[in-house]
């Protein structure tokens, strides 16, 4: 396998996958590229089909360049994930894992340049959220929604405008920041701390301003997080779901039964915005739509006594329009009228397709 000069090899894979897109490798296919949605192959020279000893010899190299605590995880869990980096080749996020007893990898190639609100084509709130001193901000989307790149984009706008310390704890870093008119302090899980509780319980000591934890998945993270944007710092993370009302659900969830309804007040005391994106077909490419939930007094209230159900929250979001709240439908439904997304498109991926068909009735009379 090119020697196992894997840095020449995953310049070869990059410029066959035209430069982005996550590289897949595993045993009995090609090299693949998935992007759009889909997977693609690409046949290199000596590469049709991946062998058990190819596979295990991109692991090997990659967890002898990645932190000892990728090595650790391997052998205990049989999967790892850390960044890597080729020098002038591309910054990955790297995934290694164990399947039907031969090794796999997958690998992200992370841009090495900070992408802005605008370029992501993100709604204006983003911009007012990053104005925010004090409280939480939450990225959602299910896997793969480009939530990492979201949070890397608003933490940019922070840092290009705003005088103030950032403190960042991820798992693994993927985009580099330089300090800009902020100052910005990036943590890595496995190498400048051990764990995101203990890196965040730590960041609350380091005079920052601004923390950014890449996500929340335990009680522990969920109170520090809470206890943070208490005690007047901004906090950006994000939660797996959907929609929104998925993801406050799971945050709420977090915290045993006894403790949520004390964690639902302290949430609505906190909480600023949320957002909410889906990767979706436009047609010029897959581009975020976004649900936008803002702190109002109607959306503070629903979040502190009202139904968490994903109806319930959508017709709260659809009832504040005009308080720059916006429900994921009614953004399909935009996308669609501004000509960006095609109409049987935006049904497809719909939370109430038969709602919004009837709401986009006058486009079909006026092309009929």
């Amino acid at each position: 396998m090119l020697h196992f000069d894997l840095p020449r090899f995953l310049a070869e894979t990059l410029a066959a996958a035209g430069g982005g897109g996550d590289l897949v490798f595993t045993v009995g296919c090609p090299p693949q590229v998935l992007t759009d949605g889909g997977v693609r192959a690409m046949p290199l020279p000596g590469l049709a089909r991946l062998s058990p000893f190819q596979t295990e010899a991109m692991v090997v190299h990659l967890l002898a360049m990645g932190p000892a605590s990728a090595a650790a995880r391997w052998r205990e869990l049989g999967a790892a994930h850390f960044a890597y980096s080729v020098p002038g080749v591309s910054r990955f996020r790297a995934a290694v894992f164990s399947q039907r007893g031969s090794c796999a990898v997958t690998l992200r190639a992370i841009p090495e340049r900070v992408p802005t609100l605008e370029e992501l084509r993100l709604p204006a709130g983003m911009r007012e959220a990053c104005a925010e001193r004090s409280g939480i901000l939450l990225v959602n989307g299910p896997t793969g929604s480009g939530r990492t790149t979201t949070l890397a984009a608003m933490i940019g706008e922070i840092n290009a405008t705003r005088s103030c310390h950032v403190e960042t704890i991820e798992d693994p870093i993927e985009y580099l920041h330089r300090h800009g008119v902020a100052t910005v302090n990036q943590r890595e899980v496995g190498i400048d701390t051990p764990s995101l509780a203990q890196g965040l319980s730590d960041s609350l000591r380091h005079g920052a301003q601004v923390i950014l934890v890449s996500s929340i998945s335990c009680p522990e993270e969920a109170r520090l997080v809470l206890e943070a944007a208490e005690t007047g710092h901004l906090v950006l993370t994000s939660m797996r779901g959907p929609d929104t009302a998925t993801a406050l659900a799971r945050l709420l969830c977090l915290f045993p039964p006894g403790e949520r309804e004390e964690a639902r007040a302290r949430a609505a005391r906190t909480l600023r915005w949320s957002f909410t994106q889906q990767l979706v077909p436009h047609r010029d490419g897959r581009r975020p739509v976004v649900e936008v939930w803002r702190a109002t007094r109607a959306t503070v209230a629903h979040l502190i006594e009202g139904n968490l159900e994903p109806s319930a929250v959508a017709d709260v979001l659809r009832d504040g329009e005009n308080q720059s709240l916006l429900a994921f439908d009614r953004a399909l439904e935009r996308s669609v009228r501004a000509g960006l997304l095609a109409r049987e498109t935006a049904l497809a991926v719909a939370s109430a397709p038969r709602q919004l068909e009837l709401r986009l009735l006058d486009m079909r009379e006026e092309s009929s």
